[in-house]
């Protein structure tokens, strides 16, 4: 059995942000890749913590509380100029005080979705399967209220 490893081009961060209504709802963004959430690169001596949440607030101007206990991390593979490009997303979740964005001109639309309209607008598989564990984890925040 031969053993592949994996290099990864990119290192990234970011967060599936959430606020409270009647039911909770998840923010998702729109750029020219399709809908997604607000992530971004890692800078040089930048924690992944402090990437996401200076991406949210770059992308979105919110201001967010990292929720402890979860994280997950997501490889998107993808071509640029020829390349095979692996990116590996550290994803955590993040709740909103305010459902108040003002977008980045990286991004040219948002939406705050109940769950089921968030899973099918996702572009990526890979951000649905990260959605999937985000909302049974915000539902049993929601039950220790």
């Amino acid at each position: 059995m031969e053993i592949y490893s994996v290099r990864f081009n990119e290192r990234a961060a970011g967060a599936i942000v959430y606020l409270v209504r009647e039911k909770p709802l998840y923010l998702v963004l729109h750029n020219k890749f399709g809908w997604d959430f607000p992530h971004g690169l890692i800078r040089e001596r930048e924690t992944e913590a402090v990437a996401a949440l200076r991406e949210i607030y770059e992308e979105t101007r919110l201001k967010v509380e990292l929720i402890p206990g979860f994280e997950d991390r997501v490889i998107i593979r993808f071509s640029r100029g020829g390349r095979t490009i692996y990116k590996e997303i550290t994803m955590y979740l993040a709740k909103a005080s305010s459902d108040s964005v003002k977008l980045s001109r990286e991004h040219d639309d948002y939406a705050w979705l109940e769950y089921t309209e968030a899973l099918k607008r996702l572009s990526r598989d890979e951000m649905r399967r990260v959605l999937i564990r985000a909302n049974n984890f915000v539902k049993t925040l929601i039950r220790q209220i």
